[in-house]
Parts: structure tokens; C-alpha cells; sequence
């Protein structure tokens, strides 16, 4: 983790500081004051001279005394004990007693306000990390050295693999590219589409490029804060974007110059000096190494807004496209067939309009369009950091709503999941959906239909890129050559590596040749563009729909449309001068109730699929947690957590990680996992903690952490409340990972096997109600009816209801075929089994719901906070007089939440 000093402006820690000051002055202060008025009041030899001596004490030392009631009261009663014998001396020794607990509580509250200075001081003073120096090691120093020097080695390899591909050209062919892709549009009417695509963007392109000032606050503001959600800049870098937000002068002038380069755009070029860009390592926020372009920051503002316009351009241009191209026919026993909507008008009466929407197909086409197709592609300038295209378990924020003012305590909970959660439910119900196909309530045991699902992610894509392939592609959809040329100048930047690792050989700049910027608006745009091409070709020639979130590619359907898509996606890859990664490329293939096909095994990619920490068992087709995943990450935690200097951070990393990282990779709980799901994550979760907080700690994080700061500051007896209630609340605000599972565990009342047989029970109703009502006309009536259906037809005994059926109702399983495409009911339980199912909260004693009504302002309370506030209410209001530890006036509010938007990296070794 970086050091706070980088993360908090001088005068703010200046401030914090001197508040630390002032409340080690005001606690000292309380303390001989209170000191004293006890010592006074114990001198008394009247009982009534001591509580006398109580309540003066209580007036001045306490805050809000003058607010409290039953200081009046006991005044009074107080008074009336000197004259009336009624008050017995037993209740004026209550009153004494209330009174001191009353003092020990404002000492309890400065006391945890004294802690929590010195455990910010202590977060403050850690020293800047190595980092190198979160890796294994153990007593060993030499062991240490060998592991270091391995991690500098591995560094070094992915600099030269960098570099062996980056300055070296792949040049595809232009021919080949077009005639792959002409190959798509063979009928009149995707020919039409595609030339409105080519119009469309030509006319979009020339309009953005003679703009003559694009650059103002408002492009300017949401250009920066873009760059900032984007992991691309180091602390140094974000930091001086943050003080241009900052600044009206900054953003008028650097408008100024960005308009006036852009005006000149045809002379654009990289001014990059002798020394050219530099280039280095760096590790994301997952971890992972990968090597960063160290830009200008005003060149990186420039080719960011460009970037972020043509995405703006492309996207809903693809998908207008995409959407009057996509075939979704291909497959006969999902598709009604003119005979089949006669047979149903004549036994159902039932007319079907391929324009309705009140099924599973138009929903699932409908989600692919709106949340997956170029999901990684920003809509619009503000689409990066307003979060409508985070690709969640990659980012491990600690930006939760816990303690954010100005949000009303009483409001819904807030569950948003992230793109790729979907993607696993979306998967997960489709599997489901597709094992049903052909089954019914009078065959529910059935294995039932045959399916296969695809992984795969390409090797080094945004890095390896044919530049030729892009240039094509910009020419093939409408740009014109002033873009192209552009993008000639800006892809073949000049990349200097001389520092990029120990002991490089000194080569100055060199030009790029292959491959983008990575994690830059323009690989997306670059990256998405090429991609979009796969999305079609495979859903062209197959029907299927490419699930993909930039390179990482999921695929889903028939095995034998699945094995035809995979073949189409090699050739593509080949064309396109791309390669996919085979140790993140597997398949699951589910014969089913068929045999299985050996030459489609054969055409399916070998390897396993796993998404996160979930593995798709081959036999079963249900998602499992991979132990072993768990169990070298978790030593990667536990490595990462010993290395903390400090407490704060500890629990930072500790909220990142178990928080959010982990809860990412296990999968968001759904109705298309059932509980079994929730309770084998709870399992995990248990072992996990057992094998962190071992030697008598019982797997208890809250008896580490107070371990921890016991022998760090020599404080015991910390309340179990001050682990987790929030920092607002006075608390450390440590994420507990069970919690929110039990939030929801109850809700999950059925497996998604009672789901499946709910829906067949209630077709098989059906299916009777309409054979009885079938059945209730006479064989006169079923005539004319099959006349009226068939009217056009020269010979009756050659329709699609043959003599012999005439008086005999359709099978159940005719009756249920197509339900994706006709079932209102289908469609309503493929969204319950997508669906997550709803928070349940803990319920709020009275007490509880007037101590969050006594607190300052609005505070906006999770579900979790809410749980452990109800938990520890006892104890809080017994200890604190409220549920607040701290007073809010002591707690360093800025810092906490500087802190807090601080983002923790993983120190995975390579």
C-alpha cells in the first residue's frame, strides 16, 4: 500500500495533527477535572452533600448535560429528600450511581477518541513500502534474497516479452480481413445495414474531427476524472489531476492549449522529446503486473477525450447494426416453423407474432443488447467513472455507502452488482434452461439436453494487436484517411524501456509496431471495434451469442453450434492476427440425455472453466469454489496482512481483500445457485478465518485485532463494537464477510431444481386445462376449425394436422417445445433464477431506531452496519450512552475518508 503521506495533502495532515492535539489536551483536561470532583464528592460525609457535589460535576463535565432530562429530576428529587423522609437512601444512592456512570462514559468515549488518534498517527507515520517487500519469506534471510531476486528476474522476462513484441510488426492482410468479413453480409439486406454503418460513421467522424474547440470545463472535468478510475497513472500523476479538478484557472488554460492543438489535428504528432515515453512495470490494483506507458499529461488528456468521443461514436452505431443483423434462427427445434404455429392456432387457437415480447427469448437477447454487447465501451464522456461499465472483481475499492452523510438512515438497501456477476447468473440460468429443452413433468428425471459452454481470453491482446488489423478494420466500418493516419501517428508511438527493468541494455526510443496503450480510451475503442467483429461472425454463422467482456469470451448453447462457434472464432483469431490464450481456454461439454459426440469433444477447446473462484464441474454442470485457488490466495493475504504497518491499514487491506475481492470471486448469491451455494461460501469463509487467526484465536478476527492493539498500544478490553461499527459511528469499520450472507441465506427458500419442477407442475396444469377445453368440442366444430386454419389449402389431408389428429389433442411435449419463445411463465422463472434475492434486515429494537434518530445529521447505514448495531446496542448503550463510540467533534472526518478512497493492491508474486 502506498504511504498515507502521498494519499493526504500536507495541510490537511497539518490539521489532523493539531485536532489530535487538542483532544489529547481536552481528555488530560476531563480527566483531573472529573479526578477532582470525585475526590470532592467521596470527601462528603452526607449522602445528599456527595450527589450535591455529583450533579455539579454532571453540569460541567458532560456533554449535552443541559439536555438531559433526568439531570432536572434528580435535582428535584434531590431537593425534596432534604425535606421528606419518602426518598429512602437506597434511591439517592442510585442516583450517585447513574451519575459516575454517566462521568465513566464520557471517560470511555474520549478514552476510544485517544485510541483512534493514535491509531491514525500510527497509520501516518508508516514508512513508504518497497514493493518488493510484501513477498513470501520466511526466518531464512537468504531464502528472502533468492525470492526477490526471482520476482526482479520474472519482472525482467515480462519487460523482454513486451518488448519482443511490441517493436516487432505482425502485418495481417487487408484482403483476407475484408473478404472474411464480406463473407458475413451475403444477402441484400445485412449488405443495405452495413452500408447505413459505413454512412453513419463517416458522417459522426467528420463532424468530430472539425470540431474547432471541444475542450472546456465541463469535457475537461469529465476527461480527468475518466483517467482516475482508471488505474493508468501513478500516485504522483493522480495527484496533480486532482488539483486541475481543482482549479477553474488550471482547466481554462489547459483548454486552451488542447484547443489549439486540436485545431491543428492533421499535424498531431508525439512529442516526446530525445528521450521518448518512458515505460515500466507496474502492478494493477488485482495484482498483476503489466507494463505502463508513462504519458504526458496533457497528451494523455488529449488522445483521452478522442478516444472517449469515438467510443461515444461506435457504440450505439454497432449496436443499431448489431441489432438488425443478429440472427437468433438458426436452431429448428427452438424456432416455430409455419407448421407449427397452424398446429397450435388449430389446437390452441393460439396466434404467434415473432414481435411479442412476453417471453425468455426477447429477454434474453434484450439482456445481451443492454449489458453485455460492448459493455467495456463508455456511452458516453461521463461513462467511466459514473460506473455503467465496471468490470467488478478487478476493482477492490473501499467505497462502500457505510458512513457516507446525506443519505436518509431509513433508506432501501442499496445492491448493485457488477457486469461480470451478471455474466455468471446469465450463464448459470442458461444452463438450466438449456438442460430443460425437451423435458417435461411427465419426464422430469430425465438427464435431460445436451449442452456445452466455452471460455476463453486472448493472449496479450491490447499489447499484441496488429496494427494492420486495426487500420483495416477503421477503413472496412466508414473512417476516413485523416483518422487513419492519425491513428497511424498515434499507435506508433516512441516507447523508451531503458528503465523498464535492472540492467537493461540502453536503446533510447524505439516505435511501436504492434499493440495500444493499455486501459487508454483508444484501446477500447480499437479493442472493441476489432472484437465486435467476432461478436458477429460467430453469432452469423451460428446463431449463438458471444458473451464477452472485452477480451475475456464466453460462449453458450447446443454442443454442436458450440463446437461450429469455436471453429469460427480460430479462424477469426487467425485472420485477425490474434491468439488465444490457452491456459485460460476450456470447455464444458453436457451430452445430456444423447450420447456423447466424439468429434464434438474433439472440436471443443480443452481445459477447465472457472469463473473467479468458481469451477464448472464437467460431470454435474454446477459451479463449485476451487479449494486450491482459495488456499494460495489466502497466503497470499495472510502474507500481505502480517507485512501492514499499522493497524488502519491492516484493516483496509483486510476490508479489500475478504470484503470485496473474495466475495467477487465466490460469486454473488442467486436463485440460480440456491443456498447450497450461500452455505458452501459460509464453509469457506470459516476454514479461511480459521486458518488466519489459528493459536487460541478460534478463527476471530475481532480477538486478532484486538490482540493486535493490545500489544501495540497496551489497550485492553476494547468493545466487540469497535471492530465493527463504522468510523463515523467511532468504530474501525472492519467488513465482516458472513454477515451479508446471512442477510439474504433465508430468502433462498427453493433449489433451483424446485424452481425447474415448479414451472413444469404448472405446465403440465395447463397443458390439461387446454386438452379439456380441446376435447369439450365436437369433431363438427374441430372441422371447421381445421378448415378456417387451413383455408388456403387445396387439399386438407396434406396440412400440418394430419386426419388422424383431428380429434386427438398435441402431446404435452409438443405442447411445452417452444417454450422460450411463447411461455409468459417460462420467462417469469428465468428471471427469479437470475435474480438476486432481496436483503433482509435485521429487525431494530425502539431503542436502537431513537439512539440512530439522536445522531447528527443523516447517516446512511448498510444492512451489515445495521446488524451490528442491533447486536451490540446492549453494550453501547450500557457503556456509551448511545450508539456512537466517539463524539463526532474527535474524529478526523477528512482523513477517514482519504483514507478510505485509498485503493488497496493485491502483492501477488509473479
Amino acid at each position: 500500500m502506498a504511504s498515507p503521506t502521498s494519499v493526504l495533502s500536507k495541510t490537511l495532515q497539518s490539521i489532523t495533527l493539531t485536532k489530535i492535539k487538542e483532544l489529547e489536551s481536552r481528555r488530560n483536561s476531563y480527566e483531573t477535572r472529573k479526578r477532582a470532583f470525585l475526590e470532592k464528592a467521596d470527601a462528603a460525609t452526607d449522602q445528599r452533600d456527595r450527589l450535591e457535589c455529583l450533579l455539579e460535576a454532571f453540569k460541567e463535565l458532560y456533554p449535552g448535560a443541559s439536555k438531559d432530562r433526568s439531570l432536572t429530576n434528580i435535582e428535584r428529587w434531590l431537593t425534596q429528600s432534604r425535606y421528606d423522609a419518602s426518598i429512602p437512601a437506597t434511591k439517592l444512592a442510585d442516583f450517585d450511581e447513574q451519575l459516575r456512570a454517566k462521568l465513566d462514559i464520557q471517560s470511555r468515549k474520549l478514552d476510544m477518541a485517544h485510541l483512534y488518534s493514535r491509531l491514525l498517527t500510527e497509520w501516518m507515520d508508516q514508512p513508504i513500502a518497497d514493493p518488493l517487500e510484501n513477498l513470501p519469506t520466511d526466518d531464512n534471510d537468504d531464502a528472502f534474497e533468492v525470492v526477490v531476486e526471482r520476482q526482479r528476474q520474472r519482472l525482467s522476462e515480462l519487460v523482454d516479452k513486451f518488448e519482443s513484441v511490441v517493436f516487432k510488426p505482425l502485418e495481417t492482410s487487408d484482403a483476407e480481413i475484408k473478404k472474411f468479413l464480406d463473407d458475413l453480409f451475403t444477402d441484400e439486406e445485412s449488405q443495405k445495414a452495413l452500408e447505413k454503418l459505413r454512412e453513419s460513421v463517416a458522417e459522426a467522424s467528420k463532424e468530430l474531427w472539425s470540431e474547432t474547440a471541444p475542450f472546456n470545463d465541463e469535457s475537461l472535468t469529465s476527461c480527468i476524472k475518466g483517467l482516475l478510475t482508471e488505474d493508468i497513472l501513478s500516485d504522483e500523476k493522480q495527484a496533480i489531476l486532482r488539483d486541475f479538478l481543482e482549479s477553474e484557472v488550471a482547466k481554462a488554460e489547459i483548454a486552451d492549449v488542447l484547443n489549439m492543438r486540436y485545431s491543428d489535428l492533421k499535424q498531431w504528432h508525439w512529442d516526446a522529446g530525445k528521450d521518448g515515453i518512458r515505460v515500466m512495470p507496474r502492478a494493477g490494483l488485482n495484482g498483476k503486473y503489466r507494463i505502463w506507458a508513462d504519458d504526458d499529461i496533457l497528451q494523455m488528456i488529449f488522445v483521452q477525450y478522442i478516444g472517449i468521443k469515438l467510443c461515444n461514436i461506435i457504440k450505439p452505431t454497432l449496436k443499431k447494426f448489431m441489432s438488425s443483423v443478429c440472427v437468433r434462427s438458426l436452431d429448428p427445434d427452438q424456432v416455430l416453423s409455419q407448421d407449427d404455429q397452424d398446429r397450435r392456432r388449430y389446437f390452441l387457437q393460439q396466434y404467434y407474432y415473432s414481435t411479442d415480447t412476453n417471453n425468455l427469448e426477447h429477454e434474453r437477447k434484450t439482456a445481451y443488447m443492454d449489458t453485455f454487447f460492448l459493455s467495456q465501451l463508455p456511452s458516453t464522456e461521463t461513462s467511466l467513472f459514473d460506473g455503467d461499465h465496471n468490470y467488478d472483481g478487478e476493482d477492490d475499492s473501499d467505497s462502500d455507502d457505510s458512513s457516507v452523510q446525506g443519505v436518509k438512515k431509513d433508506g432501501p438497501p442499496q445492491k448493485k452488482s457488477g457486469i461480470k456477476q451478471k455474466l455468471l447468473r446469465q450463464l448459470t440460468t442458461e444452463l438450466l434452461v438449456h438442460r430443460l429443452r425437451g423435458k417435461t413433468s411427465d419426464t422430469k428425471d430425465d438427464i435431460g439436453n445436451g449442452v456445452a459452454l466455452v471460455q476463453t481470453d486472448l493472449q496479450w491482446y491490447a499489447t499484441g494487436l496488429p496494427h494492420s488489423t486495426i487500420y483495416t478494420i477503421l477503413e472496412y466500418v466508414g473512417f476516413g484517411e485523416d483518422w487513419i493516419t492519425f491513428f497511424r501517428k498515434y499507435l506508433e508511438a516512441p516507447l523508451n524501456l531503458d528503465a523498464a527493468s535492472d540492467d537493461r541494455p540502453q536503446q533510447g526510443p524505439r516505435i511501436r509496431k504492434r499493440g495500444v496503450p493499455m486501459a487508454h480510451a483508444s484501446e477500447k475503442f480499437t479493442g472493441e471495434l476489432v472484437l465486435f467483429f467476432m461478436d458477429l461472425a460467430v453469432n452469423r454463422q451460428t446463431g449463438l451469442l458471444l458473451y464477452r467482456l472485452h477480451d475475456d469470451i464466453w460462449l453458450l448453447g447446443e454442443p454442436s453450434q458450440c463446437a461450429q462457434a469455436w471453429t469460427c472464432m480460430q479462424s477469426f483469431a487467425k485472420t485477425f492476427g490474434l491468439d488465444f490464450n490457452k491456459s485460460k481456454t476450456g470447455s464444458v461439454y453436457l451430452p445430456g440425455r444423447e450420447k456423447r459426440n466424439t468429434n464434438i469433444a474433439k472440436a471443443l477447446p480443452e481445459g477447465t472453466v472457472t469463473i473467479g473462484f468458481l469451477r464448472l464441474d464437467a460431470e454435474s454442470g454446477k459451479w463449485g469454489i476451487d479449494k486450491k485457488m482459495v488456499k494460495a490466495h489466502l497466503e497470499q493475504l495472510e502474507r500481505q496482512l502480517n507485512n501492514c504497518k499499522s493497524v488502519l491499514s491492516w484493516v483496509q487491506t483486510w476490508n479489500s481483500c475478504i470484503g470485496r475481492f473474495f466475495s467477487h470471486t465466490f460469486g454473488e448469491p442467486a436463485f440460480c445457485f440456491g443456498r447450497e451455494h450461500v452455505d458452501e461460501i459460509l464453509e469457506t469463509y470459516s476454514n479461511m478465518l480459521k486458518t488466519l487467526f489459528p493459536n487460541g484465536n478460534g478463527g476471530s478476527v475481532v480477538k486478532h485485532l484486538k490482540t493486535m492493539i493490545e500489544k501495540r498500544f497496551g489497550v485492553k478490553d476494547l468493545p466487540d463494537a469497535f471492530i465493527f461499527l463504522p468510523e463515523h459511528l467511532g468504530g474501525l469499520g472492519l467488513r465482516n464477510p458472513f454477515v451479508n450472507l446471512f442477510l439474504i441465506r433465508d430468502q433462498i427458500k427453493e433449489t433451483p431444481e424446485d424452481v425447474i419442477e415448479g414451472v413444469l407442475r404448472r405446465e403440465r396444469e395447463r397443458y390439461l386445462e387446454d386438452k379439456k377445453t380441446f376435447e369439450a368440442n365436437a369433431e363438427t366444430a374441430l372441422r371447421r376449425r381445421l378448415r378456417q386454419v387451413f383455408s388456403g389449402a387445396e387439399d386438407l389431408d396434406e396440412v400440418a394436422v394430419k386426419p388422424e389428429e383431428i380429434t386427438t389433442f398435441m402431446s404435452l411435449e409438443e405442447h411445452t417445445k417452444f417454450r422460450e419463445r411463447i411461455s409468459r411463465d417460462f420467462r417469469d422463472t428465468y428471471l427469479k433464477l437470475i435474480s438476486t434475492p432481496d436483503i433482509k434486515d435485521v429487525a431494530l429494537s425502539k431503542e436502537v431506531e431513537s439512539g440512530l434518530d439522536e445522531l447528527e445529521g443523516f447517516v446512511s447505514l448498510d444492512s451489515e452496519k445495521k446488524w451490528f448495531l442491533q447486536l451490540y446496542s446492549e453494550e453501547l448503550f450500557d457503556e456509551f450512552g448511545g450508539l456512537s463510540l466517539v463524539d463526532k467533534q474527535f474524529l478526523p472526518v477528512g482523513v477517514l475518508t482519504m483514507m478510505r478512497g485509498k485503493k488497496v493492491t493485491w502483492q501477488m508474486v509473479l
